[in-house]
């Protein structure tokens, strides 16, 4: 056992292990510390920033928006009315009736008097014995000066033999008469004519050709 001088030694060399080990966890805990703290600190840079953004965008798609919005009213859809196998009924001047029928009839929005027809067909002199019908693939009557225009494949019949053909004509339903600027072809009991223009006047009675003119008579 000896004396004191024997005795400290061993104490010391039983202690500087454990003060090592109590060195080392608090490193190792400060080291945890840093990096957590430094974690924290990152986060409240971070996250204010991005929510910041986040409301930058926001607020920048809200003004986008209703400046879009005050810039470019959104325009109105229009409706398209379509009438089905339509039949339209008018008066001439002199007093005969004329009827306008068609496959289908759309009203144009932009001008309402206006009536796109698909596949319209007219009679003149409705109700009479020889009345002179004409007929297309296209056309379009208006209401405010009851002219009808047809276009594609026209085709007059006047009730007593004679049928024309041509790619367009205008027809005044007020007085009847028919007017034609394009190449056409004609044919009856007298012969055949061709023309480039034609005029039909006095209900038929009266026609004049323009242009171009051949015609061929039969004999009677």
């Amino acid at each position: 056992m000896g004396g004191d001088g024997h005795l400290r030694p061993q104490l010391t060399d039983t202690m500087h292990p454990t003060a090592v080990m109590t060195g080392r966890t608090m490193s190792a805990d400060l080291a945890r510390w840093r990096r957590r703290s430094r974690r924290v600190l990152a986060a409240r840079i971070l996250l204010p920033a991005a929510i910041a953004g986040l409301l930058l965008i926001v607020a920048s798609q809200v003004g986008w928006r209703t400046y879009m919005s005050a810039t470019h009213p959104p325009t109105e859809a229009k409706t398209e009315i379509r009438l089905i196998t339509p039949r339209f009924y008018g008066q001439s001047t002199d007093g005969r009736s004329f009827m306008i029928t068609a496959r289908s009839a759309i009203r144009d929005d932009n001008d309402p008097r206006r009536i796109i027809l698909d596949e319209p067909a007219l009679t003149l002199d409705l109700g009479s014995p020889t009345p002179t019908r004409m007929t297309a693939k296209h056309g379009v009557y208006r209401q405010d000066n009851f002219g009808l225009n047809l276009k594609d494949d026209v085709r007059l019949d006047d009730g007593t033999g004679y049928r024309f053909a041509s790619e367009e004509s205008f027809v005044d339903t007020r007085s009847g008469d028919v007017t034609g600027e394009t190449t056409m072809n004609g044919e009856g009991p007298s012969g055949q004519v061709q023309s480039n223009a034609y005029s039909v006047y006095d209900k038929g009675d009266r026609v004049i050709f323009r242009g171009g003119v051949r015609a061929r008579f039969e004999r009677q």
